[in-house]
């Protein structure tokens, strides 16, 4: 399924308000996904399977009905949206999330919890942001206000704030399964609006020429900037026509042309790490090992 717009909320803005006025006060907990992004990347565990507002992890419990932390106590008007639109019986994890001069490489996610079939991701946008873009391997999007994506992250897909200004969202985990159907996340069956088009971006056709240029990094890669170098090509596809993936295909290219055996190593172990495998609690770091 590609990600698509399932529902929208339309918001009361003062209430709103207020609970992102309060967002934006509380206390971050360490962030378990830090090596996925850059920017400033801020998750607050509002529902989960524990109840601790400092359990950050989604996968690690069964797939069962989560429950508020006390975070969500301090910001009445989201609770009452999460509690009254949305079905609380499949509802496993709820974390606040703004972003700002911000990128996500393009990975996948799941991978290392089984069976993706168990699991069903969606994004409510509380702000609207026209520097802010998602993809995946279909398409380059803006998510607007209100909107709830379905955001298919067993594909991969990625995620940009180039600008200072706040984009906040929650992201809700839902339990799927067997039988499972997109409206189930929903408290009633009207508030699932399938048939709502989303707001593509256009991009550029890619130049037949762009690989041979990228290669041209082979120059300059080292072990102090092949991270840069790894998000610089995962932005690419934002602009260009190009797979979203071939980010890592070129990073292992350009490394290989440098002929540094270390800087090889590290692009390859980076793209078996976000795209192909990797085990429950595994790290990466793109230093050398």
């Amino acid at each position: 399924m590609a990600s698509v717009i399932l529902g929208r909320v339309l918001f009361d803005d003062e209430r709103l308000a207020k609970d992102i006025a309060r967002l934006t006060t509380m206390s971050i907990p360490q962030e378990p996904y830090q090596v996925f992004t850059t920017g400033t990347w801020l998750n607050l565990n509002l529902w989960n399977a524990s109840g601790d507002q400092n359990d950050g992890f989604w996968y690690g419990h069964e797939q069962r009905p989560g429950r508020a932390t006390a975070l969500l106590d301090e910001i009445p008007y989201l609770r009452e949206v999460l509690t009254t639109r949305f079905n609380l019986e499949r509802m496993t994890m709820v974390r606040g999330r703004n972003v700002v001069e911000f990128s996500i490489i393009p990975h996948r996610d799941f991978i290392e919890a089984g069976d993706v079939q168990e699991f069903f991701r969606v994004i409510l946008f509380l702000e609207d942001n026209e520097h802010a873009v998602n993809s995946d391997e279909d398409m380059v999007f803006h998510m607007r206000k209100g909107e709830v994506w379905f955001l298919d992250a067993a594909q991969i897909h990625a995620g940009m704030n180039m600008s200072t200004r706040s984009r906040w969202s929650l992201c809700l985990d839902f339990a799927a399964g067997p039988g499972f159907r997109p409206a189930d996340i929903f408290a009633g069956s009207e508030l699932y609006e399938p048939d709502l088009r989303p707001a593509l971006v256009e991009r550029r056709p890619a130049s037949p020429e762009l690989p041979e240029r990228l290669r041209a990094l082979s120059t300059v890669v080292s072990r102090h900037n092949i991270k840069d170098i790894a998000f610089l090509l995962g932005r690419i596809h934002f602009t260009e026509e190009v797979p979203i993936g071939a980010s890592w295909d070129w990073l292992i290219d350009i490394t290989r042309e440098s002929g540094d055996p270390e800087l090889i190593d590290i692009a390859e172990r980076a793209k078996k790490f976000f795209v192909l495998s990797r085990e429950v609690g595994e790290d990466f770091t793109f230093l050398p090992g």
